[in-house]
């Protein structure tokens, strides 16, 4: 199945289908906790536990990110 926003494909096993994903925003973060917001775990994940093809998906999702705010 696709996400809902990124239309990236998520497998399957999903309790809920496409428009119910939508409708309730899964997978979609609307509240982000103070601890969610330092990188450092996202580092020590990356560096020790990540393949490189998941490096190379971060990379390409990271850059597009950059590109798509512009000169924010």
């Amino acid at each position: 199945m696709l996400h809902w926003k990124t239309r990236e494909e998520m497998g399957d096993g999903f309790m809920f289908n496409k428009s119910d994903h939508s409708d309730t925003q899964y997978n979609s973060l609307q509240v982000v906790q103070p601890h969610e917001k330092n990188t450092m775990r996202t580092k020590y994940l990356v560096r020790d536990w990540w393949s490189k093809k998941q490096l190379i998906e971060l990379r390409d999702f990271i850059n597009e990110t950059i590109e798509e705010r512009g000169d924010n």
